[in-house]
This record gives structure tokens, C-alpha cells and sequence, in this order.
């Protein structure tokens, strides 16, 4: 399950990446923050975004909000 995930959330990243998305969001949940900490992973991979928990108050715990640095 968690490859499936991960794929899917690779797939969300290129789709963004490539339709100049600015931002998305994962809801990844609470849990034992392994997706969490394999999202982070994943996202640390790329140079041209950053991110950070999601808002609490729009997303309570469990989420990621990814901002993309957008080539003019």
C-alpha cells in the first residue's frame, strides 16, 4: 500500500511540475507518520519546491502543503 501511495503522490508532483501548479496539498493522516516521513523524503528530492505541515485550521494534523518555485 505504501508503494502505491508513493507512486501516486511522485505521479501528483510531475502533474504539477508540469501544468505549473503552484501549490497542492497531501493529506497524508496521523498514524505512525511513515507516509509522512516517506512523503518528506520524497520531497526533499526536488530543488524546486519547499514544504511545510498545511494550514491547522484548513487541514487540521496529518497534512502537507507543497509550493512550487515556478521558472518565468
Amino acid at each position: 500500500m505504501l508503494n502505491l501511495q508513493m507512486e501516486t503522490a511522485k505521479r501528483q508532483i510531475e502533474f504539477a511540475m508540469r501544468k505549473r501548479i503552484q501549490k497542492i496539498v497531501f493529506i497524508h493522516g496521523v498514524g505512525e507518520g511513515v507516509l509522512k516521513a516517506e512523503l518528506d523524503f520524497l520531497l526533499g528530492r526536488y530543488d524546486n519546491l519547499k514544504f511545510y505541515d498545511a494550514d491547522y485550521q484548513k487541514y487540521g494534523l496529518g497534512a502537507t502543503e507543497v509550493y512550487f518555485f515556478q521558472n518565468v
